[in-house]
């Protein structure tokens, strides 16, 4: 946890904070770990927490340097259909079974602090300003602070982050002409600059994140990406809601698709003598589509019933306890339901193109 946490942090652009697929398409039909790989990755992007499900390529990995709990972040290779496609695990638990998705996992994360880990390691130049458009280092909070992931102002749910980023007026994440991140027979290859820009006061917080010709493995995102933030201090409770504006991607092969995202996340966090999350719940509702211009779905994500993850849960349960997720990628259709709420349950049930089968969800 520890090391999450620091890497976490100087994956944010902070050198002690500065803050902040391939090349082969495979068929998502090839096989259950696909789906389920698929399933795994819209459910981290719908909830903003990271988890495994049994079954999908995240499981088949040992520990160790390449794994997702050794250096680097990792690279999970599973069957992957015809050609041996590997899935991606780039410090953020996000699978990308497919370029197609890789792009879109990209636009979602892009400006939180996932996409800003992401980011970094994925080569990118990760600068921070004040508001007088002063380049700007700051320290990293201790260990053990913990950190938002899907998300940024978290809304006292990790007030040490909050406190470092209402410091940072704007971040820009460049990858210049291009870089290129290899990761066992993998590689991502990305260009252009995110950028993110935060103003407001200690209550509410409005961040704008845009794209400048960025690409990823040869797919191009545009479109503006706002999040306004409010925060009671005091009562511990905190709102955000995320919408996309203008949202475009053209896909490697010329496939042009409109984005759209709207979230909602609501929290209500109760800390402790060491200013620490010791109860309370986030609750995050939404959906994201990705329609080509003939009309065909290319990623649709639907929260069906309102994801909840309890902070008392801590490590025992890191994701939602309850909630459902409904997705169409492309010709599949798949879904999760996360539980009956309760810390100890593991089991979630999964449904893959009409099979219904029970997945165990772990870190």
């Amino acid at each position: 946890m520890k090391n999450i946490i620091v890497r976490s942090l100087l994956l944010l652009g902070v050198v002690a904070l500065t803050v902040t697929g391939c090349n082969t398409n495979t068929d998502v039909n090839s096989g259950e770990v696909t789906l389920t790989d698929v399933i795994q990755t819209s459910g981290q992007l719908a909830s903003g927490s990271s988890f495994t499900l049994s079954g999908s390529s995240t499981s088949t990995t040992t520990n160790g340097p390449g794994s997702p709990h050794g250096p680097g972040g990792g690279t999970h290779k599973g069957p992957g259909g015809p050609g041996g496609r590997e899935g991606f695990l780039m410090g953020t638990s996000l699978l990308a079974p497919s370029d197609d998705l890789l792009a879109i996992i990209d636009a979602e994360s892009a400006g939180d602090f996932r996409g800003l880990r992401m980011h970094e390691m994925s080569g990118a130049k990760v600068t921070n300003y004040d508001a007088a458009g002063n380049v700007i280092t700051l320290s990293p909070p201790e260990q053990n602070s913990g950190g938002p992931e899907g998300c940024s102002f978290s809304g006292k749910q990790f007030p040490k982050f909050d406190s470092l980023l209402s410091k940072v007026a704007r971040t820009v994440v460049d990858f210049g002409t291009g870089v290129t991140s290899t990761h066992g027979t993998s590689s991502i290859t990305r260009s252009g600059k995110i950028t993110v820009t935060r103003s407001g006061d200690s209550t509410t917080k409005t961040e704008t994140i845009t794209f400048e010709s960025y690409q990823v493995n040869g797919a191009s995102i545009a479109g503006t990406k706002t999040r306004v933030s409010m925060f009671d201090t005091l009562g511990g409770l905190g709102s955000s809601s995320t919408n996309v504006t203008n949202g475009k991607i053209i896909f490697s092969d010329g496939t042009a698709a409109t984005w759209t995202s709207s979230k909602q996340r609501k929290s209500s966090i109760t800390l402790d003598a060491n200013n620490k999350p010791a109860s309370g719940q986030i609750v995050t509702d939404g959906s994201t589509n990705v329609i080509a211009t003939d009309g065909s779905v290319i990623f649709s994500n639907t929260i069906t019933k309102s994801l909840v993850e309890n902070v008392a849960c801590g490590r025992e349960h890191h994701g939602p306890v309850s909630g459902t997720v409904g997705t169409v990628f492309k010709t599949d259709t798949v879904s999760i339901d996360f539980g009956d709420g309760s810390c100890s349950n593991s089991t979630v049930t999964v449904t893959l193109n009409g099979v219904v089968t029970t997945k165990t969800i772990g870190q």
